[in-house]
Parts: C-alpha cells; sequence; structure tokens
C-alpha cells in the first residue's frame, strides 16, 4: 500500500493581496489528449474504447458500473493513441486514455430535450450523464458522484466562496459565463418556484460589484464572507447561511458548475473546458486560464511561461496538494493551479506541537487536529477515526495557522488513504 508522501508540502509565509483578474487566456489544445479514468479520488470509469479506435467529440470513452458515477467523454475527434497509466495528482497511479487529436473537432450529434417534460427522476439522470463531479461537498467528491439535485426545497445557495491565497477566479462567472449563469438561475426558478436563492460569494470588491451587476433583475441575494472562510462543504456552507434549522430544505449548489449545468440541461450540450486560476512567482502571465479536458499540467506550465517552479500545487493552496508530475491530467475540480519560486515557498522544517490550540480554534468542524496528527503520525488509524477524524473536510486551515509547520492536513489525507487501502 501506498502512502501520501510529505516530502512536497508547501508552508505559503502569509496571505498575499489577491488579485482580480479580468482578463481570460484560452490555452491551446494539444495535439495529444489524456483523460484520466479517475476524476475523483477513489472511483474509477472503464475505458469502453481500445487502441486504434475513431473517437468523436462528445462520445463517451470511459464508464462505471456505480450508476451514480458519471460518463467521461472525449473533448476532441481523433484515434485513441493509448490506454495506459500516469501519475495522478496525488503521486498514485491512474489509468488514462490518451487521444490524438485530429484537429477537426467532429462531434457527435446529441438530441434536443425539454427539460421541463422529464420527470424528476429523469431530470437526475439526465444531470448525471452531463459528466459533471461535485466539488465542494467533501462526502460527495470523494465518491465521484455527479452534482446533487434534491426533489424540493425551501432555500437554494449557489457557492461561489472559491478563493485562494493567490487570487479570484470567480470573476469569469460574471464576465465570460455571465449569460449561462443567468440561465441556469432561471432553471432553478422554473424547476423551484418558490425557493429562495442566494449567492455566496467572497467580500472582495470587484466580487460584489461584478455579482451585483449581474444579479440585479434576478431577486437572488448575495451574502458575501471573507475569503479566510473556506466553504468547501455544502453542510458548513447551508449552516451557516440558512442556519441549522434549514439544511433539510436547503440545496446547495457549485455556482461554477451552474453555467455548465445550464448548457447541460437546456440545450443537452456538453462543457469540454475548465476555467483554472494559474498564478505564482514563477510564471510570467498570471491569470484566468480557459482549458480543454484532457490537458496536462505542463500545457499550463507552457501557456504561463512558468519556467523553473520550485513548487506546484493543484487545487487551492489551502485545500490544494503537491503536484508531482507535469504530465498530471488537469482534473475536473481543480480550480487553482500556483508555480512557486524558490523564495516564495516557506521552507521552515516542523518542529514539535507547542500545544497552542490553534488548529483546534480555527477548525471548521471542531476537531483537535494536534491529536489527529499524533494518531495519524503513529499509524494509529482506529483511533484517529474513533475521534472524528473523518470528518475532516480537508479545508486546510488548520496548518496554514500552525505556528509548528506541523503537516496536520497531509497526515488526515494519509490516515484517509490508508484506511481505504
Amino acid at each position: 500500500m501506498k502512502l501520501f508522501s510529505l516530502s512536497k508540502f508547501v508552508n505559503i509565509p502569509n496571505f498575499k493581496s489577491l488579485d482580480p483578474f479580468t482578463e481570460i487566456i484560452e490555452v491551446k489544445e494539444p495535439k495529444l489528449m489524456v483523460y484520466s479514468l479517475t476524476q475523483q479520488h477513489n472511483m474509477s470509469c472503464t475505458p469502453v474504447v481500445k487502441r486504434r479506435d475513431e473517437v468523436l467529440k462528445g462520445q463517451v470513452i470511459g464508464e462505471s458500473e456505480n450508476k451514480s458515477v458519471g460518463p467521461i467523454y472525449s473533448s476532441v475527434s481523433g484515434k485513441v493513441k493509448q490506454i495506459t497509466t500516469e501519475v495522478g495528482l496525488d503521486g498514485d497511479k491512474y489509468e488514462v486514455v490518451v487521444i490524438e487529436n485530429d484537429g477537426l473537432y467532429k462531434e457527435l450529434e446529441r438530441e434536443k430535450i425539454d427539460y421541463k417534460s422529464l420527470s424528476f427522476e429523469q431530470l437526475k439522470e439526465h444531470i448525471k450523464n452531463l459528466g459533471l463531479v461535485e466539488t465542494q461537498n467533501l462526502t460527495t467528491r470523494k465518491r465521484g458522484l455527479h452534482i446533487p439535485f434534491k426533489k424540493a426545497c425551501k432555500n437554494i445557495l449557489l457557492n461561489a466562496q472559491e478563493s485562494g491565497l493567490y487570487g479570484q477566479i470567480d470573476t469569469y462567472l460574471f464576465m465570460a459565463e455571465k449569460e449561462d449563469f443567468l440561465n441556469g438561475i432561471e432553471i432553478l426558478r422554473n424547476l423551484y418556484k418558490d425557493a429562495d436563492i442566494k449567492l455566496l460569494t467572497t467580500n472582495d470588491q470587484t466580487t460584489v460589484k461584478g455579482f451585483s451587476e449581474l444579479l440585479k433583475e434576478t431577486n437572488v441575494e448575495i451574502v458575501p464572507k471573507k475569503p479566510t472562510q473556506y466553504y468547501h462543504d455544502i453542510n458548513l456552507a447551508s449552516r451557516d447561511v440558512f442556519s441549522d434549522f434549514n439544511m433539510k430544505d436547503t440545496m446547495v449548489l457549485d455556482a461554477f458548475m451552474l453555467p455548465a449545468l445550464a448548457r447541460g440541461i437546456r440545450d443537452n450540450e456538453l462543457t469540454h473546458y475548465q476555467y483554472i486560476l494559474v498564478n505564482g512567482n514563477d510564471t510570467k502571465k498570471p491569470g484566468i486560464y480557459k482549458v480543454i479536458n484532457g490537458s496536462q499540467i505542463k500545457d499550463l506550465q507552457e501557456a504561463s511561461e512558468a519556467m523553473d517552479p520550485f513548487r506546484m500545487v493543484g487545487g487551492s493552496i489551502l485545500s490544494g496538494d503537491a503536484i508531482y508530475s507535469l504530465d498530471t491530467t488537469i482534473d475536473k475540480g481543480i480550480r487553482e493551479i500556483l508555480f512557486l519560486s524558490k523564495d516564495e515557498v516557506a521552507r521552515d522544517e516542523e518542529i514539535n506541537c507547542i500545544k497552542c490550540g490553534r488548529c483546534q480554534d480555527i477548525c471548521p468542524m471542531n476537531l483537535k487536529p494536534w491529536e489527529l496528527n499524533e494518531m495519524a503520525i503513529n499509524r494509529d488509524f482506529d483511533d484517529f477515526f474513533k475521534n472524528r477524524g473523518g470528518m475532516c473536510v480537508e479545508c486546510g486551515l488548520c496548518s496554514y495557522v500552525c505556528p509548528s509547520k506541523r503537516h496536520l492536513l497531509q497526515s488526515f489525507k494519509t490516515a484517509k488513504k490508508a484506511s481505504r487501502g
């Protein structure tokens, strides 16, 4: 059994001033497209194509026997070069499908639908088949499941609280994707006619102004929060905005998925790209990049002119992972990639825990990270889970505030991975 390596743990010494990016930079499609069949941590698809097969854009190339897991689509047309393994974001090897892009983008035709005529179960199945993956709810994303919809709800929270220490990623929602974002809200209004819809955002001036202008005629309330409050779990987000009493009547959706949902529900159109914030002192061109599915980290490195990064982080700086290889596939749900210079990374060695309690004070789940860390290091995984270690939402706040630079989050990931075998 291979455990997470802690050798590439990254400590960033201080918050940087958040950069609001207004330009969208498109990354050129590579010749070889590499699609991971494990888009989430522990739920893999099986390839349904073989070497030398001709595929079309929008054709299914991977499916799971688990009916809750959506399919994986090719974002280009071309020929299957090989089915092999590549190193993933966590350092493990995963099965991938490599397709040689023919540059023609011949597309598989998809039938139009009328979502208003679908039953709830038919709508859920249709959403699953869009191939979108929930990333904000820890329980859901660890199982690799699709976007969760409720049959009925009184409250809807659109969670746009995704801000790293190195910039704002949400600006593209009220810029490049604004039309489909509004279409998504209209669809929610049609499906849940009396629901109270709120948008949870960071509280920086650019974000609040952008969303206020976009949503001025929608009757959607904006709830701005400090960017240090990371809502990576739907339960934490809904509890904070609508209170514990309304949890069962509240549906939380990843706001960054709403434009893709709108295209898929209204027009049965697949979304073959994602937006990623690229930053760090090693890149000469920081900004928001539009990347086609099947791209690799090296494609973003080249486009952003990151010549010699000392460390690379994928995800976000608090909840991300050290990137082990430039050949790593950019999976769904990665919102930020940092190419960090040597001077930018605090290389402090971790020292003994001083029992200051800062990690416990900041933990949104009221855990005792300092105790869980000792259990993980001692491989006492039974006690780790008895003390609610499995409830960790992996926000990374404990590691960030720790004065002893303890590798708290990484040790928790190790314990969880060990439990899965």
